[in-house]
Protein backbone atom coordinates (compact mmCIF):
# COMPACT_ATOMS: atom_id res chain seq x y z
CA UNK A 1 0.00 0.00 0.00
CA UNK A 2 1.43 3.12 -0.91
CA UNK A 3 2.09 6.26 1.61
CA UNK A 4 -0.50 8.32 0.24
CA UNK A 5 -3.27 5.39 0.54
CA UNK A 6 -2.15 4.67 4.01
CA UNK A 7 -2.83 8.59 5.23
CA UNK A 8 -5.89 8.96 3.76
CA UNK A 9 -7.41 5.90 5.54
CA UNK A 10 -6.00 6.49 9.14
CA UNK A 11 -9.26 7.24 11.24
CA UNK A 12 -11.70 6.02 8.44
CA UNK A 13 -13.20 2.45 7.50
CA UNK A 14 -11.57 0.30 5.29
CA UNK A 15 -11.77 -3.27 4.16
CA UNK A 16 -9.02 -5.47 2.04
CA UNK A 17 -11.67 -6.97 -0.51
CA UNK A 18 -9.18 -9.27 -1.60
CA UNK A 19 -5.62 -9.16 -2.56
CA UNK A 20 -6.59 -6.91 -5.43
CA UNK A 21 -9.01 -4.65 -4.36
CA UNK A 22 -9.12 -2.33 -1.36
CA UNK A 23 -12.16 -0.27 -0.19
CA UNK A 24 -12.03 3.11 2.10
CA UNK A 25 -14.80 5.35 3.10
CA UNK A 26 -13.04 8.85 2.79
CA UNK A 27 -14.33 11.91 5.05
CA UNK A 28 -13.77 15.05 3.94
CA UNK A 29 -10.35 15.74 4.37
CA UNK A 30 -9.40 12.45 3.09
CA UNK A 31 -10.89 13.49 -0.26
CA UNK A 32 -9.06 16.96 -0.21
CA UNK A 33 -5.90 15.09 0.28
CA UNK A 34 -6.47 13.01 -3.06
CA UNK A 35 -4.10 13.86 -5.88
CA UNK A 36 -3.54 13.22 -9.34
CA UNK A 37 -5.05 10.03 -9.34
CA UNK A 38 -8.28 11.57 -8.74
CA UNK A 39 -7.62 13.62 -12.00
CA UNK A 40 -6.77 10.75 -14.06
CA UNK A 41 -9.92 8.93 -12.93
CA UNK A 42 -12.10 11.49 -13.48
CA UNK A 43 -10.66 12.37 -16.96
CA UNK A 44 -10.81 8.50 -17.99
CA UNK A 45 -13.63 7.38 -16.35
CA UNK A 46 -15.87 4.83 -18.25
CA UNK A 47 -19.09 6.84 -17.98
CA UNK A 48 -17.65 10.38 -18.08
CA UNK A 49 -19.29 12.76 -14.61
CA UNK A 50 -17.74 15.92 -14.31
CA UNK A 51 -19.24 17.06 -11.33
CA UNK A 52 -17.37 14.15 -9.69
CA UNK A 53 -14.29 15.47 -11.08
CA UNK A 54 -11.72 17.30 -8.49
CA UNK A 55 -11.89 21.35 -9.97
CA UNK A 56 -15.66 21.05 -10.09
CA UNK A 57 -16.55 19.62 -6.50
CA UNK A 58 -13.83 20.97 -4.68
CA UNK A 59 -15.21 24.43 -5.84
CA UNK A 60 -18.49 22.93 -4.19
CA UNK A 61 -17.07 21.85 -1.37
CA UNK A 62 -14.75 25.31 -0.65
CA UNK A 63 -18.26 27.49 -1.00
CA UNK A 64 -21.01 25.05 0.02
CA UNK A 65 -21.62 24.98 3.88
CA UNK A 66 -23.72 21.81 3.45
CA UNK A 67 -21.01 20.16 2.40
CA UNK A 68 -19.22 19.41 5.89
CA UNK A 69 -20.96 15.75 6.20
CA UNK A 70 -19.58 14.50 2.71
CA UNK A 71 -17.93 10.98 2.39
CA UNK A 72 -16.62 9.48 -0.40
CA UNK A 73 -16.41 5.51 -1.33
CA UNK A 74 -12.80 4.72 -3.09
CA UNK A 75 -12.35 1.53 -4.71
CA UNK A 76 -8.59 0.76 -5.11
CA UNK A 77 -6.59 -1.45 -7.56
CA UNK A 78 -3.23 -2.22 -6.26
CA UNK A 79 -3.21 1.56 -4.78
CA UNK A 80 -4.35 2.70 -7.53
CA UNK A 81 -7.94 4.64 -7.74
CA UNK A 82 -10.44 2.89 -9.81
CA UNK A 83 -13.67 3.82 -8.59
CA UNK A 84 -15.10 6.94 -6.56
CA UNK A 85 -18.62 7.57 -5.49
CA UNK A 86 -19.30 10.90 -2.57
CA UNK A 87 -22.51 10.59 -1.14
CA UNK A 88 -24.08 12.20 2.38
CA UNK A 89 -25.38 10.09 4.85
CA UNK A 90 -29.31 11.40 5.12
CA UNK A 91 -31.03 10.63 8.45
CA UNK A 92 -34.39 12.80 8.01
CA UNK A 93 -35.02 11.82 3.93
CA UNK A 94 -37.77 9.33 5.17
CA UNK A 95 -38.60 11.92 8.21
CA UNK A 96 -36.83 9.17 10.57
CA UNK A 97 -38.29 6.18 9.35
CA UNK A 98 -34.79 4.91 7.99
CA UNK A 99 -31.49 5.93 6.82
CA UNK A 100 -30.81 6.49 3.00
CA UNK A 101 -27.26 6.98 2.01
CA UNK A 102 -27.99 9.97 -1.11
CA UNK A 103 -25.10 10.05 -3.94
CA UNK A 104 -23.61 13.49 -3.65
CA UNK A 105 -26.58 16.19 -5.18
CA UNK A 106 -27.18 19.93 -5.28
CA UNK A 107 -28.97 22.03 -7.50
CA UNK A 108 -25.75 22.04 -9.19
CA UNK A 109 -25.09 18.68 -9.75
CA UNK A 110 -27.36 17.08 -12.22
CA UNK A 111 -25.55 13.72 -12.79
CA UNK A 112 -24.61 10.99 -9.92
CA UNK A 113 -22.88 8.08 -11.80
CA UNK A 114 -19.87 6.96 -9.91
CA UNK A 115 -16.68 7.26 -11.36
CA UNK A 116 -15.35 4.25 -12.24
CA UNK A 117 -12.24 3.19 -14.61
CA UNK A 118 -12.50 1.08 -17.93
CA UNK A 119 -10.52 -1.23 -17.36
CA UNK A 120 -12.34 -4.36 -15.06
CA UNK A 121 -15.07 -1.91 -15.04
CA UNK A 122 -17.10 -4.67 -14.37
CA UNK A 123 -15.35 -5.97 -11.22
CA UNK A 124 -15.15 -2.63 -10.01
CA UNK A 125 -18.69 -1.54 -9.65
CA UNK A 126 -19.23 -4.82 -7.98
CA UNK A 127 -16.65 -4.15 -5.32
CA UNK A 128 -18.26 -0.72 -5.02
CA UNK A 129 -21.91 -2.01 -4.42
CA UNK A 130 -20.41 -4.68 -2.28
CA UNK A 131 -18.75 -1.56 -0.26
CA UNK A 132 -21.77 0.01 -0.30
CA UNK A 133 -23.46 -2.39 2.45
CA UNK A 134 -20.18 -2.89 4.24
CA UNK A 135 -18.21 0.33 4.15
CA UNK A 136 -18.79 3.30 6.68
CA UNK A 137 -22.55 4.07 4.78
CA UNK A 138 -25.40 4.59 6.83
CA UNK A 139 -27.39 1.63 6.46
CA UNK A 140 -28.33 -0.19 3.62
CA UNK A 141 -30.44 1.92 1.07
CA UNK A 142 -28.72 4.40 -1.10
CA UNK A 143 -30.09 6.42 -3.56
CA UNK A 144 -28.99 8.04 -7.11
CA UNK A 145 -30.74 11.26 -7.98
CA UNK A 146 -30.04 11.94 -11.93
CA UNK A 147 -28.59 8.75 -12.76
CA UNK A 148 -27.88 7.54 -15.91
CA UNK A 149 -30.15 4.79 -16.41
CA UNK A 150 -28.77 3.60 -19.99
CA UNK A 151 -25.20 4.50 -19.58
CA UNK A 152 -22.26 1.93 -19.43
CA UNK A 153 -21.83 2.43 -15.72
CA UNK A 154 -25.97 1.91 -15.31
CA UNK A 155 -25.95 -1.10 -17.11
CA UNK A 156 -23.40 -2.30 -15.17
CA UNK A 157 -25.71 -1.26 -12.21
CA UNK A 158 -28.67 -3.08 -13.23
CA UNK A 159 -26.65 -6.27 -14.11
CA UNK A 160 -24.72 -6.64 -10.91
CA UNK A 161 -28.11 -5.73 -8.93
CA UNK A 162 -30.11 -8.69 -10.64
CA UNK A 163 -26.89 -11.21 -10.34
CA UNK A 164 -26.74 -10.11 -6.44
CA UNK A 165 -31.36 -10.16 -5.97
CA UNK A 166 -30.90 -6.87 -4.81
CA UNK A 167 -34.03 -4.79 -5.05
CA UNK A 168 -33.98 -1.61 -6.83
CA UNK A 169 -36.75 1.01 -8.21
CA UNK A 170 -36.51 3.55 -10.10
CA UNK A 171 -38.46 7.02 -10.50
CA UNK A 172 -38.90 10.26 -12.76
CA UNK A 173 -37.02 9.05 -15.43
CA UNK A 174 -37.21 11.04 -18.21
CA UNK A 175 -35.01 11.89 -21.60
CA UNK A 176 -31.98 14.16 -21.00
CA UNK A 177 -31.50 16.05 -24.58
CA UNK A 178 -27.60 15.07 -25.92
CA UNK A 179 -26.26 16.13 -29.59
CA UNK A 180 -23.99 13.42 -31.14
CA UNK A 181 -21.45 13.77 -33.99
CA UNK A 182 -22.96 12.90 -37.11
CA UNK A 183 -24.18 15.11 -40.27
CA UNK A 184 -23.16 18.29 -41.41
CA UNK A 185 -25.07 21.59 -39.69
CA UNK A 186 -27.37 21.75 -42.61
CA UNK A 187 -28.53 18.92 -42.51
CA UNK A 188 -28.90 18.82 -39.16
CA UNK A 189 -31.11 21.52 -38.92
CA UNK A 190 -33.12 19.64 -41.83
CA UNK A 191 -33.29 16.46 -40.08
CA UNK A 192 -33.97 17.80 -36.53
CA UNK A 193 -35.41 21.04 -36.30
CA UNK A 194 -38.69 21.93 -37.00
CA UNK A 195 -39.52 24.22 -40.23
CA UNK A 196 -41.27 26.58 -38.49
CA UNK A 197 -38.26 27.25 -35.78
CA UNK A 198 -35.78 27.61 -38.45
CA UNK A 199 -37.64 29.91 -40.30
CA UNK A 200 -37.86 32.10 -36.40
CA UNK A 201 -34.66 31.58 -35.62
CA UNK A 202 -33.78 32.93 -39.08
CA UNK A 203 -35.71 35.63 -38.92
CA UNK A 204 -34.30 37.06 -35.59
CA UNK A 205 -31.10 36.56 -36.53
CA UNK A 206 -31.54 38.58 -38.94
CA UNK A 207 -33.46 41.29 -36.85
CA UNK A 208 -30.83 41.17 -34.18
CA UNK A 209 -28.10 41.72 -36.70
CA UNK A 210 -29.77 44.94 -38.14
CA UNK A 211 -29.13 46.12 -34.61
CA UNK A 212 -25.34 45.81 -35.37
CA UNK A 213 -22.72 43.36 -35.87
CA UNK A 214 -23.64 39.76 -34.24
CA UNK A 215 -20.75 36.97 -33.64
CA UNK A 216 -20.04 33.45 -31.15
CA UNK A 217 -16.86 33.58 -29.85
CA UNK A 218 -15.65 30.62 -27.52
CA UNK A 219 -12.90 30.53 -24.94
CA UNK A 220 -11.13 27.59 -22.56
CA UNK A 221 -8.57 29.56 -20.91
CA UNK A 222 -7.16 32.57 -19.60
CA UNK A 223 -8.08 36.28 -19.35
CA UNK A 224 -11.20 35.61 -21.61
CA UNK A 225 -12.58 32.53 -20.01
CA UNK A 226 -12.69 34.76 -16.49
CA UNK A 227 -14.34 37.81 -18.34
CA UNK A 228 -17.21 35.51 -19.73
CA UNK A 229 -17.84 34.03 -16.81
CA UNK A 230 -18.01 37.23 -15.00
CA UNK A 231 -20.61 37.90 -17.97
CA UNK A 232 -22.30 35.49 -17.02
CA UNK A 233 -22.75 36.54 -13.58
CA UNK A 234 -23.60 39.71 -14.87
CA UNK A 235 -26.46 39.34 -17.11
CA UNK A 236 -27.88 36.32 -14.93
CA UNK A 237 -28.41 38.66 -12.02
CA UNK A 238 -29.86 40.76 -14.33
CA UNK A 239 -32.54 39.27 -14.79
CA UNK A 240 -35.64 37.17 -13.57
CA UNK A 241 -32.91 34.92 -11.50
CA UNK A 242 -31.73 38.29 -9.99
CA UNK A 243 -34.87 39.49 -9.22
CA UNK A 244 -35.84 36.26 -7.26
CA UNK A 245 -32.37 36.24 -5.64
CA UNK A 246 -31.44 32.99 -7.35
CA UNK A 247 -28.75 33.91 -9.67
CA UNK A 248 -25.33 32.91 -8.87
CA UNK A 249 -24.27 36.13 -8.41
CA UNK A 250 -26.89 37.17 -5.63
CA UNK A 251 -24.47 34.98 -3.01
CA UNK A 252 -21.07 35.59 -2.32
CA UNK A 253 -20.25 32.18 -1.84
CA UNK A 254 -22.00 30.69 -5.31
CA UNK A 255 -20.46 33.70 -7.02
CA UNK A 256 -16.79 32.45 -6.01
CA UNK A 257 -17.91 28.87 -6.43
CA UNK A 258 -18.72 30.01 -10.43
CA UNK A 259 -15.65 31.70 -10.96
CA UNK A 260 -13.64 28.77 -9.53
CA UNK A 261 -16.05 25.81 -10.91
CA UNK A 262 -15.99 27.89 -14.51
CA UNK A 263 -12.91 30.04 -14.41
CA UNK A 264 -9.20 29.82 -15.92
CA UNK A 265 -7.99 26.32 -14.49
CA UNK A 266 -4.51 26.06 -16.77
CA UNK A 267 -3.46 22.83 -14.71
CA UNK A 268 -6.54 20.29 -15.76
CA UNK A 269 -8.67 23.25 -18.61
CA UNK A 270 -12.54 21.51 -18.22
CA UNK A 271 -14.62 24.70 -18.76
CA UNK A 272 -15.80 25.97 -22.43
CA UNK A 273 -17.72 29.38 -22.73
CA UNK A 274 -19.50 30.36 -25.21
CA UNK A 275 -20.40 33.78 -26.04
CA UNK A 276 -22.62 35.45 -28.37
CA UNK A 277 -21.73 39.23 -28.64
CA UNK A 278 -23.97 42.27 -30.25
CA UNK A 279 -21.43 44.86 -31.36
CA UNK A 280 -19.01 42.94 -28.95
CA UNK A 281 -21.62 43.40 -25.90
CA UNK A 282 -21.86 40.12 -24.47
CA UNK A 283 -26.21 39.59 -24.67
CA UNK A 284 -25.97 35.44 -23.69
CA UNK A 285 -23.19 33.03 -22.27
CA UNK A 286 -23.23 29.33 -21.99
CA UNK A 287 -21.08 27.75 -20.24
CA UNK A 288 -19.53 23.91 -20.70
CA UNK A 289 -17.53 21.69 -18.84
CA UNK A 290 -16.07 18.75 -19.95
CA UNK A 291 -13.79 15.47 -19.19
CA UNK A 292 -12.93 12.95 -21.70
CA UNK A 293 -15.06 13.16 -25.29
CA UNK A 294 -18.19 15.05 -23.39
CA UNK A 295 -18.78 18.43 -23.03
CA UNK A 296 -22.11 19.10 -20.40
CA UNK A 297 -23.77 22.77 -21.16
CA UNK A 298 -24.42 23.34 -17.61
CA UNK A 299 -25.35 27.08 -17.36
CA UNK A 300 -26.64 29.44 -20.06
CA UNK A 301 -28.09 33.22 -19.83
CA UNK A 302 -29.32 35.52 -22.02
CA UNK A 303 -30.06 39.77 -21.64
CA UNK A 304 -33.28 39.84 -21.53
CA UNK A 305 -33.37 43.22 -23.07
CA UNK A 306 -32.67 41.46 -26.18
CA UNK A 307 -35.66 38.49 -25.31
CA UNK A 308 -37.60 39.27 -28.47
CA UNK A 309 -34.65 38.04 -30.66
CA UNK A 310 -34.46 34.84 -28.51
CA UNK A 311 -30.76 35.16 -27.92
CA UNK A 312 -30.06 32.27 -26.37
CA UNK A 313 -31.47 30.08 -28.84
CA UNK A 314 -29.64 31.73 -31.74
CA UNK A 315 -26.14 31.23 -29.35
CA UNK A 316 -27.57 27.61 -29.04
CA UNK A 317 -27.84 27.28 -32.68
CA UNK A 318 -24.53 28.55 -33.05
CA UNK A 319 -23.14 25.53 -30.24
CA UNK A 320 -24.35 23.38 -32.53
CA UNK A 321 -22.76 24.55 -35.75
CA UNK A 322 -19.55 25.00 -34.29
CA UNK A 323 -19.50 21.53 -32.79
CA UNK A 324 -20.58 19.92 -35.93
CA UNK A 325 -17.90 21.50 -37.66
CA UNK A 326 -14.84 21.41 -35.26
CA UNK A 327 -15.76 17.79 -33.19
CA UNK A 328 -14.20 19.66 -30.19
CA UNK A 329 -15.90 17.12 -28.65
CA UNK A 330 -18.03 13.62 -29.29
CA UNK A 331 -20.81 14.49 -27.70
CA UNK A 332 -22.74 17.30 -25.54
CA UNK A 333 -25.12 16.49 -22.75
CA UNK A 334 -27.36 19.33 -21.61
CA UNK A 335 -27.63 18.70 -18.06
CA UNK A 336 -30.92 19.62 -17.40
CA UNK A 337 -33.29 18.28 -14.86
CA UNK A 338 -36.95 16.96 -15.27
CA UNK A 339 -39.50 19.14 -16.90
CA UNK A 340 -37.98 19.55 -20.61
CA UNK A 341 -35.91 21.93 -22.09
CA UNK A 342 -35.49 24.25 -25.08
CA UNK A 343 -32.78 21.94 -26.37
CA UNK A 344 -35.02 19.09 -26.78
CA UNK A 345 -36.20 19.93 -30.31
CA UNK A 346 -32.88 21.31 -31.58
CA UNK A 347 -30.48 18.55 -30.51
CA UNK A 348 -30.00 14.44 -32.27
CA UNK A 349 -30.37 12.59 -29.31
CA UNK A 350 -31.26 11.69 -25.60
CA UNK A 351 -30.24 9.54 -22.50
CA UNK A 352 -32.68 8.15 -20.33
CA UNK A 353 -32.07 9.58 -16.82
CA UNK A 354 -33.59 8.86 -13.78
CA UNK A 355 -33.22 8.44 -9.49
CA UNK A 356 -32.58 4.77 -8.54
CA UNK A 357 -33.45 3.61 -5.00
CA UNK A 358 -31.40 0.28 -3.73
CA UNK A 359 -30.63 -2.06 -1.02
CA UNK A 360 -27.11 -3.06 -1.37
CA UNK A 361 -28.11 -5.63 1.97
CA UNK A 362 -28.46 -9.26 0.19
CA UNK A 363 -29.42 -10.72 3.71
CA UNK A 364 -32.67 -8.67 4.46
CA UNK A 365 -33.06 -6.90 0.18
CA UNK A 366 -37.24 -7.91 0.05
CA UNK A 367 -37.80 -7.36 3.56
CA UNK A 368 -38.42 -3.99 4.02
CA UNK A 369 -37.58 -2.59 0.11
CA UNK A 370 -41.06 -2.40 -1.04
CA UNK A 371 -42.35 -0.34 1.90
CA UNK A 372 -39.66 2.02 1.61
CA UNK A 373 -40.05 2.59 -1.42
CA UNK A 374 -43.16 3.38 -1.29
CA UNK A 375 -42.52 6.03 0.96
CA UNK A 376 -39.89 7.20 -2.00
CA UNK A 377 -42.76 7.34 -4.18
CA UNK A 378 -44.75 9.76 -1.45
CA UNK A 379 -41.95 11.99 -0.99
CA UNK A 380 -41.96 12.67 -4.72
CA UNK A 381 -45.59 12.69 -5.30
CA UNK A 382 -45.53 15.88 -2.02
CA UNK A 383 -42.58 17.40 -3.31
CA UNK A 384 -43.90 17.71 -7.08
CA UNK A 385 -47.22 19.15 -5.56
CA UNK A 386 -45.78 21.41 -3.32
CA UNK A 387 -43.48 22.79 -6.50
CA UNK A 388 -47.15 23.42 -8.24
CA UNK A 389 -48.10 25.30 -5.58
CA UNK A 390 -45.13 27.67 -5.48
CA UNK A 391 -45.28 27.94 -9.18
CA UNK A 392 -49.23 28.76 -9.73
CA UNK A 393 -48.78 31.29 -6.61
CA UNK A 394 -45.84 33.00 -8.30
CA UNK A 395 -47.52 33.31 -11.23
CA UNK A 396 -50.82 34.65 -10.24
CA UNK A 397 -48.76 37.16 -8.03
CA UNK A 398 -47.73 39.00 -11.21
Amino acid sequence: MSVSLKRQTENILAQQVNDEYYVTCLDRPAIFALGKEWEDLSRNALDENPYFSPAYMLALLDNLECSSNIRALAVYQNAILVGFLPFIADRWHWLGASSVNRAWVNPYITLTIPLVARNRAHEIVETLITAMNEQGANGSFWLFDNFNLNGPVGKLFAEILKDKNLPSKTFDEFERATLDQGSTFDQHMIDHVSKKRRRNLKRNRRRLGELGKLEMRSFTGGAELESAVEDFLTIEASGWKGQRGTALACKENLAAFARRAFGDNQKNPITRADVLYLNDKSIAVSLAIYTGKTAFTLKCTYDENYRTFSPGLLLEQDIIEDFLKTRWVERLDSATAPGGHVVQGLWNNSIRVGSLLLCADSSKSSENFHYYAQIEKLRRLCRQKLKYIVTKSRSEAK
